[in-house]
């Protein structure tokens, strides 16, 4: 009667174990903890398939074979509980094919020493056919080998579940009481393994561990099915997760939140534990359209939350936690980034360009008139004066000269102001890409343009294309003025920091003259004087630093150093 209890009990589990197998290892990714605890399902569901036909077999050649069959499950049992320990509790990197490989050197020695059996006895002392109320059954007193493989296979065992113990001490209530009850069924069969070797065995040479494995399998697939627990790491990041200081919540594909930071539940104002509660029913209203989320999360969007009496405003997103979208099986995150503190900053910053535009607008309207007045006297000085001496015709042709600087200056003015402020959003930028784009709208005569090397920074590509505009046209200008003209423009990245370069192979810039060059109305040629200063104020508008150099053959360099966000 005992051997059919036996029969049905093993025959039940290796079926029951394969069903719950299969439905977690169909639903599940192979990366996931649950995935793996369906082939830790699988691997006793097929132990216990194997001591049904021990129990059925009635010759010492077929018992040897279904207990040498079962070793195939005895010696992976304690490689994929590792496996599932160390993904459990988010120490997959551990996992590499090494490792594994090392890890499965006993295993693979232990199969060929069952298998080979019935030839040596380093596995088994002896191999005995005995016959117990009318049932052939097999006596095979441990060896050396056998113990080895005890101890191995326990130590296994041991680390795997100490791994999961320390889960329990996690703040986090949900995962807490999941590892509390996972640790308290696994605990059930790897009791009964241990009666079994130290000799319990409630149906004689008969091994229950697989019974019970698989039974208390079943509780624990319905909580991976119903709670999407093992989907997720549990505790591994919590330090860093808590200090976060942007809210961040944890949520499932049926909007049930598995995980939030401190600052999460400051913002829904939670007095109590938010594990386990609906996402929809804790948010505030900005998060929310007609009962739902709200679809524009799934891109990014801009809300304004009030937390703690004061509106803060942030951007929220909705993403998956393996890919980048929110249609993802494992659950999705929602994350709100403060950005309170910028938009402050962003707000002030564009008030005081506004105020600047409009005193260099001013500044500019109000130095019209004396100049429309200077230059009209030198006109009549000019007309009244018939033969003029050489001196006096110089003055007034420098004085001419400096009313047409001032001129230039003055409508310049406010196109400074712009340029020095009017830094848009930055967008991954192509140098070449924008620097050519600069070149077509130059008249830059018979010079050439080489790009020695280019790379992605990240600017505002308007802005950026003004400043080698200005780049271009004042080595354009030079190669009119000068001595011996430029005939190639190049442009390059820097070879020992971030930053690119734009230099040319002209007479070059003075030393004397490098250090004001780049201030306003300062000009190595006949121009205004204020391009160059345009170019700087763009630079120092975008974080960046412009220096003036040598050209490896001797003409202007002029070196931009880019902030580490280049790439």
């Amino acid at each position: 009667m005992m051997y059919v209890a036996g029969l049905i009990a093993y025959g039940g589990s290796a079926l029951i174990g394969g069903l719950l197998a299969v439905s977690l290892l169909v639903k599940y990714d192979r990366r996931q903890p649950a995935f793996t605890f369906g082939v830790f399902l699988l691997v006793v569901g097929f132990w216990a398939a194997t001591y049904v036909g021990y129990l059925v077999a009635d010759t010492q050649q077929w018992l040897l074979f279904f207990i040498q069959l079962s070793y195939l499950s005895v010696v992976s049992v304690p490689i994929v509980w590792i496996t599932f320990a160390l993904q459990y509790t988010d120490r997959e990197a551990w996992l590499s094919r090494r490792r594994l490989a090392v890890l499965s050197l006993v295993p693979i020695c232990v199969l060929g020493l069952v298998w080979t059996a019935d030839s040596h006895s380093l596995f088994y002392a002896d191999i005995v056919l005995i016959v117990v109320d009318g049932v052939a059954l097999l006596e095979t007193p441990p060896a050396i080998a056998h113990r080895i493989n005890i101890v191995y296979s326990y130590a296994l065992l041991l680390i795997g579940t100490g791994l999961i113990v320390s889960e329990t001490v996690t703040n986090n209530r949900l995962y807490r009481r999941q590892s509390l009850v996972l640790l308290a069924c696994l605990s059930t069969p790897w009791l009964a393994n241990g009666l079994f070797h130290l000799g319990f065995r409630p149906i004689p040479t008969a091994d229950l561990t697989p019974v019970l494995f698989v039974i208390i399998g079943i509780p624990l697939a319905v909580i991976v099915q119903r709670a999407e627990l093992t989907g997720f790491v549990p505790v591994a990041h919590e330090r860093v997760f808590h200090t976060l200081d942007d809210p961040v919540f944890v949520v499932t594909t049926s909007n049930r939140v598995l995980d939030a930071n401190r600052a999460a539940r400051q913002i829904v104002e939670a007095a109590g534990p938010l594990e386990g509660c609906d996402l929809i029913g804790i948010l505030p209203e900005p998060l929310l359209e007609d009962g739902d989320l709200h679809p524009d999360l799934d891109d990014a969007m801009e809300c304004v939350i009030e937390v703690d009496g004061t509106p803060r405003q942030y951007i929220a997103r909705l993403r998956g936690t393996e890919s980048t979208t929110r249609d993802d099986p494992r659950g999705y995150i929602l994350s709100l980034t403060d950005i309170t503190l910028q938009k402050t900053q962003q707000e002030s910053l564009e008030a005081k360009n506004e105020q600047l535009e409009r005193l260099a607008g001013v500044v500019s309207h109000d130095l019209a008139t004396p100049l429309a007045t200077g230059e009209s006297l030198l006109h009549l000085i000019q007309e009244d004066l018939d033969s003029p001496s050489d001196e006096i015709d110089q003055s007034l042709a420098d004085l001419e000269a400096v009313h047409r600087r001032l001129r230039a200056f003055a409508e310049g003015l406010p196109a400074l102001a712009r340029e020095s402020t009017d830094v848009k959003t930055p967008t991954d930028c192509d140098l070449e890409t924008v620097a050519r784009g600069a070149w077509e709208v130059v008249n830059t005569g018979d010079l050439r343009l080489s790009v020695e090397s280019t790379e992605t920074v990240q600017a505002d590509a308007s802005r950026l294309q003004q400043a080698f505009e200005n780049l271009f046209g004042n080595a354009a200008e030079h190669a009119v003025d000068g001595q011996r003209g430029a005939t190639t423009v190049r442009i390059g990245r820097l070879s020992t920091t971030s930053g690119f370069y734009v230099e040319d192979d002209g007479t070059g810039i003075p030393v004397g003259r490098r250090k004001d060059l780049l201030a306003f109305g300062v000009s190595t040629g006949s121009g205004s004087g204020y391009g160059l200063a345009i170019v700087r104020t763009i630079i120092e508008a975008h974080g960046w630093s412009l220096s003036v150099t040598d050209s490896s053959e001797g003409g202007a360099r002029f070196e931009i150093e880019t902030t580490p966000q280049t790439r």
